[in-house]
Parts: structure tokens; sequence; C-alpha cells
């Protein structure tokens, strides 16, 4: 077989692998090399394949929950629609980083491209694909370890990145080491049409096997994380930190004078009314705030007293039409803790006025969510979650509309498809309405 005609070979076992039409997000960075004729027609092949840059803020390496035999498993992520997030990721800055599976929660053709074995990943390392180059998550003292050996039969092992950790869902975001990157193999400058996702390293194996240590296995140095300075001492890894934070910062909550926020602690219905009563300050026009009461000299309520520290919100919040007392007793209730499904009352209400008055002021910033009618909310988060646990509640309804607007109503603990409606609002979830309420749309979580 003569040159041309192993070339000719080469790209016709190419156009097998399906070539993409047009031009790929860019040109490959490593151009097809030509090698001499070897004795295999796969390590020619090898030297054809060029790859790509990718944007990286579109993938996530997550190390998965496996089986008794391999208890994690490597999965790349690929966000290619923007209909819906795959996954989202509570505590951005902290290690071990927390991944909500919600490409689990959804039918996500379409939407987002799951790499689960080899067969979608493969190592390229100094321009050169790595023929049978063998994955591995593995656990070395709590740290989970991606991990290559560079053949099915070595017992070498290259680290590719780490967790710092495993976090309490299970899934966990894989950081590369420096010097690696995601990249996608390219044919004659266009992708293929298998996506095939490459861990990129310009060093050689020889190089990157120079730092082998006694047990054959390659640990670069690791940047540590940035360290973040947290309001409150307990909030580290709790997956709504951020917004924890976030709310500390525009004030609607704050921590207990020891320096804890409690994140996991329930909140009375009280406390959540002065939630709202904060947040409402933060997206109403302060011409409504200045007309609600500062100072209550009866009781809003049969059971909460004029002097009660919590009177003058109440009244507030019962003033704007955010909490009612009960049907045949009038009573609030003070001092019981809310509810996931009260909490979602109250910003409905909250949300309902928001537009309203939005919708009053043709001169102001159209509010998200707003539409041409008014008492009425206009889904701004894209197939919001389905929740399976809130058919016939008496909040169904709400809660459905708190899916869809600013993304308020998120199953419990960001995972799964329960809402948990009667369980406790707790506080670090509470917060987190609070945060998106304010930050919608720009901040909403994705």
């Amino acid at each position: 077989m003569n040159r041309l005609t192993t070339l000719r070979a080469a790209a016709l076992t190419a156009a097998t692998l399906g070539i993409l039409g047009g031009m790929g997000p860019g040109m490959a960075t490593s151009q097809p090399t030509m090698q001499p004729m070897g004795p295999s027609m796969g390590n020619l092949l090898a030297q054809t394949f060029g790859n790509t840059p990718v944007n990286e803020a579109n993938f996530l390496v997550v190390a998965a929950p496996g089986s008794v035999s391999q208890p994690y498993r490597l999965i790349i992520v690929e966000q290619i629609s923007n209909n819906r997030a795959c996954w989202s990721i509570p505590n951005a800055n902290a290690r071990p980083t927390e991944i909500n599976a919600l490409w689990n929660t959804f039918d996500f053709t379409g939407v987002c491209r799951l790499q689960r074995d080899s067969n979608g990943y493969a190592v390229r390392l100094a321009g050169q694909d790595v023929n049978g180059a063998r994955f591995e998550v593995n656990n070395r003292n709590g740290d989970l370890l991606l991990q290559f050996a560079p053949s099915t039969t070595s017992r070498d092992r290259v680290t590719i990145g780490r967790t710092g950790g495993v976090s309490s869902t299970g899934f966990t975001q894989i950081h590369l080491n420096p010097g690696w990157s995601l990249t996608k193999r390219t044919f004659e400058g266009q992708i293929v049409s298998s996506h095939l996702v490459y861990f990129t390293n310009d060093l050689t194996l020889a190089q990157l096997m120079e730092g082998e240590t006694g047990g054959g296995t390659v640990t670069p140095p690791v940047t540590p994380p940035p360290t973040v300075t947290l309001p409150f001492t307990d909030i580290r890894g709790n997956r709504y930190a951020n917004e924890i934070a976030r709310a500390a910062e525009l004030g609607t909550m704050s921590g207990f004078p020891d320096g804890r926020f409690q994140p996991t602690s329930p909140l009375t219905r009280e406390q959540a009314v002065s939630v709202m009563m904060e947040t409402a300050a933060r997206i109403l026009p302060t011409s409504v705030i200045a007309e609600l009461p500062t100072a209550v000299f009866g009781a809003p309520f049969p059971d909460v007293a004029a002097n009660r520290w919590s009177a003058v919100k109440i009244q507030q919040a019962k003033q704007l039409g955010i909490v009612t007392g009960d049907a045949g007793t009038g009573r609030f209730r003070p001092t019981d803790n809310v509810s996931r499904a009260e909490l979602m009352a109250m910003s409905h209400k909250l949300a309902l006025l928001r537009v309203d008055v939005g919708a009053a002021d043709e001169t102001g910033t159209p509010v998200p969510g707003s539409g041409q009618v008014q008492r009425g909310i206009v889904p701004n988060v894209p197939n919001p979650p389905v929740f399976s646990d809130i058919s016939g509640h008496w909040a169904e309804r709400v809660i459905r509309d708190m899916a869809g607007f600013c993304a308020l109503a998120t199953p419990l603990n960001e995972t799964g498809t329960a809402f948990a409606p009667n369980a406790n609002a707790l506080r670090d979830y509470t917060a987190a309405v609070s945060v998106r309420a304010i930050d919608c749309p720009a901040g909403r979580p994705q």
C-alpha cells in the first residue's frame, strides 16, 4: 500500500466516525502530523487527529457514585443548549465542590451531552493521542483523584485532577491539575461527530512520569483554591453558602452573636415574615415602603401583641397582603415553624405585588416576570422542575408558579424531584429564596 492509498484509507475511516459539516469552534491546536507508515493503521490514524479548545464553562468533570466494585466513576457533562441547566453548583468556591446533578431530573436530550466511558474521552499528550489509556477515579485518604494508566497493563498512574473530598450529594466536581485542559478531537480541522473529549497536556508522557513517586503515582503540585471569606463560621460547605453570604450582604438575614448562621435550623413564621419584609424593602418602590407603618398600637393578630418584636413587620406584611390570619380563628401563630409551602405562599404574594407595582409604573425598569395582565406571574425560568409530591396540596399552584419564577421553588436540598411542602423551611434555603427574589433575573441560579 503506497502512502497516498494509506492517507485515503485514513480519511475514509475518519469519515465513518462522522464529520460535522462546516468548521468546528476553532482550528485544531495540534495540526495532523504525518508519520512514517508503522505496523498498525490505528497508530497512523492516531497521528492524523487534531484537537481544538473548548469553552470549559460549558463542561463539568465530575466524580459520580458508582458500584461496589467501582465506587466512583468519571462523567463529563457538556451543556449544549441553554433551554435548561444541566447542573448547579451551590458552593463553587469550596472544596469539595458539590454538584447537583440536574441532568438526572429531566429528559436532557438535546440539552446535555454525557460522556460516561472511554468511548467519550481520551488522553492527548504533546499533540499525540495516548492509545490504550485507562481511566480511574481513586479515593486517596478522602480525596478523589482522576488518574489514568498509560496502558491496560501499566502499574503507573498519572493524576489529571482531584476533588478535595467527597460532597454530600455524592456528585463531586473534579478540578483539573495545572497544565491540563479539555479539548475536542478534530480531523482536518473539523470536530468529529462522536464529540470525543480529550484531557490534554502539552507535556509528553515521559515528562509527566518524571514526577513519579515510589508508589507509581504522579501527583503534580496543585494550586490551592482561593481562600473565600465567609460571613459566618458554620456555612462553609453548605450548598447555599454563597446565597447566605449574599443575604448577609443585602441585609435580609443575619447571624447570631456567636458568629454562626445555623443554616439548617428551622425558622418561625414571624422570622419568615421578617425576611420577607426585608426582601420587600429591596424590591418594591420606596414610595410603597414609605406608606407602611413604623409602629403599631394594636395587635396585628389576636396572638401577636403590639409590643412583640415582630409586630411591626407582621403588621406591614398584613397591610401588603403577604400574610393573613388562620381561617376561623384569625390567629397568626408567630412561633410555629414555617413550612416550605408557607414560605412559598408568602413569596408568591410578594411576587404578585412586585409584578403589579412594576406593571403600574410605566417609567421604571420592567419587573422580571411581569406581563401585560396585572395580578399574574409570567414564568422566567425555562423548563422549571416538576415536583413529584405536590399534587393535591393546598399550595400546589403556588409552588409550581414559584418554580418558574426566579427559581424560588427548587427541590429539597436542590436535588431529586421532591419539594417536601410540609417540611420546615430552613434558614439556608430561606436565605436563598430572599436572594433569588432580589437578584432575579440577573442573579438567578443557573
